[in-house]
């Protein structure tokens, strides 16, 4: 029967979980298979969901999250995949997926080869089907950890990433040299450190001097520019954490941490004896006498306890002055201050507020914006559209290229190594030969992996930014008036707010603290 009206979502997955990439499984492939069966069955108003390069495992994918906010919205009516595999590769979430949300927002699911159409009811054989497509994924997973317990058990590293400090060697990938310019800064925090200096002074010198912090440094190498307010900003864990780091007087450390199972994402970190350490293994940054002696100074680092309770501006409310996020304080009533102020003497004003202040603040620059879009909707529009075009979209081109580029090469390799194995199965070469080749191909594979993850994060990033103005101006409509904040209010409407310094004017012979609210992709439309 045909369908009109809703979308129909295409939904297409590839990872490096699914095996050696064959032809039948790319992107490209899975689209023409879905088009060309939605337009044999009169599905029309077809929509691409994709995720490339993305286990099957979890279902915090880009692509599918955005399908699944569109059938929460009641946008979506029919949703094909190629086959149950390309949907998901956990039995339980596919399972829940198929049988509540999907028939709760009647949205019909088709996997064409394995013959399921909800219409016509679930096949009695597909939970046991979505259970292999589970082991399978099992698999793989146990044969990988099983390559890297050997790998790091034999003194090889198991990151691909080095540390601040150290840089892959342009002739063995495997080989850790120093990276000078990171390496004197690590040099100088240990000198520093055991002249008497804290860890708080450190950072405070670092940050005044503008040193680009580690995950910056590491962004201006590739070309990728930091999303975070403040590239320079060190914190004193962050110069404990490079203190503790035992690869700066020439070892190996493998197995820091861990994860629960292939399902979960979640970290644990190893205590001391899991670890495995091989010594002398690179060029030192530091002696290992000036190592052991900053251990001695340091001792043993000290876990604070996670009460798991936020306040609601949680990740919203940050400082004006220093862009650092601001601290909750819990006592008669709920107040916030900025947490550097505290921190270090002269390096920021308090700047407190009250929540019950905060509160009226920021609900009255919401009902603001949402009676500005009643008044004159075209204007509204517009100015979304002007307001959100701030967005690098050269950027988010040279990502997007890049990518392309490196999903080409990885497609390549995996056609060679399928070569090599088939050479050797016929005798054409030796396995002596094989293994050299494949492990060069293995490592190059790897080395474009990591990078991968990198770009399609920040692609992730870019598209969600060009898409905030959009996403504000549906959210707005859906709204007459606000009578309270509330954590969904603030999801739906704030990107920050930043609280500044006291306003020279007096609100019933109080002063009154300067209060941004900046809107969720067009930043403050309402400045005091």
């Amino acid at each position: 029967m045909a369908q009109t009206g809703k979308i129909t979502a295409l939904y297409c997955r590839y990872s490096a979980d699914d095996g050696m990439r064959i032809e039948s499984d790319s992107i490209a492939h899975q689209k023409a298979i879905l088009t060309e069966y939605a337009n044999n069955h009169g599905l029309t108003n077809q929509r691409f969901y994709v995720d490339d390069g993305v286990s099957g495992v979890t279902f915090e994918r880009a692509g599918f999250k955005a399908m699944l906010n569109d059938i929460e919205n009641g946008m979506v009516g029919t949703v094909i995949v190629k086959d149950m595999s390309r949907f998901g590769r956990n039995y339980l979430m596919v399972g829940q997926y198929l049988e509540i949300v999907f028939p709760e927002y009647g949205v019909r699911f088709i996997a064409i080869g394995d013959n399921v159409d909800s219409n016509e009811g679930l096949n009695d054989l597909m939970p046991i089907n979505n259970l292999i497509n589970e082991w399978y994924a099992r698999d793989i997973s146990r044969k990988e950890r099983a390559y890297i317990q050997n790998k790091g058990n034999n003194g090889k590293r198991i990151t691909n990433r080095p540390v601040y400090g150290y840089k892959k060697a342009d002739d063995d990938k495997e080989k850790w040299v120093i990276d000078e310019p990171a390496a004197q800064i690590v040099r100088r925090i240990f000198e520093m450190f055991l002249s008497g200096i804290s860890s708080i002074k450190i950072a405070e010198t670092l940050t005044a001097e503008k040193i680009l912090r580690p995950t910056a440094y590491t962004g201006c190498k590739i070309g990728l520019r930091s999303d975070d307010y403040d590239e320079y900003y060190w914190h004193p864990t962050m110069i404990r954490r490079i203190l503790r780091k035992q690869e700066y007087c020439g070892d190996t450390v493998n197995f820091r941490s861990t994860r629960l199972s292939y399902k979960s994402k979640k970290i644990i970190w190893n205590p001391k004896e899991k670890l495995r350490i091989f010594y002398n293994t690179q060029e030192p940054i530091v002696t290992r006498e000036q190592f052991e002696e900053v251990q001695q100074l340091l001792g043993e680092p000290k876990k604070r306890p996670n009460t798991g309770i936020h306040s609601m501006y949680y990740s919203y409310l940050f400082c004006e002055a220093c862009k650092h996020t601001m601290s909750v304080r819990h006592r008669q009533s709920v107040s916030y201050y900025c947490s550097l102020a505290t921190k270090k003497k002269g390096a920021c004003s308090y700047h407190g507020i009250n929540e019950e202040i905060l509160n009226k603040a920021v609900l009255n620059q919401i009902n603001r914006l949402i009676a500005l879009s009643k008044v004159d909707k075209k204007a509204f529009n517009e100015m979304l559209r002007s307001q959100s075009a701030g967005i690098s979209l050269a950027e988010l081109e040279k990502v997007t290229a890049e990518l392309e580029s490196i999903r080409t090469r990885i497609s390549e390799i995996d056609r060679f190594v399928q070569g090599l194995f088939e050479s050797k199965v016929k005798g054409e070469i030796d396995g002596d030969m094989f293994c050299t080749f494949s492990e060069n191909y293995r490592r190059e594979k790897a080395e474009l992996n990591e990078r991968l993850e990198i770009l399609v994060k920040t692609e992730e990033r870019l598209k969600n930014e060009a898409n905030k103005g959009v996403k504000l101006g549906t959210t707005v409509h859906n709204y007459d008036t606000i009578s309270e904040v509330t954590p969904e209010v603030l999801r739906d409407f704030i990107d920050r707010i930043e609280v500044g310094e006291t306003m020279r004017k007096v609100n019933h012979g109080k002063n009154v603290r300067k209060i941004s609210v900046f809107f969720i992709g067009i930043g403050e439309v309402f400045p005091d």
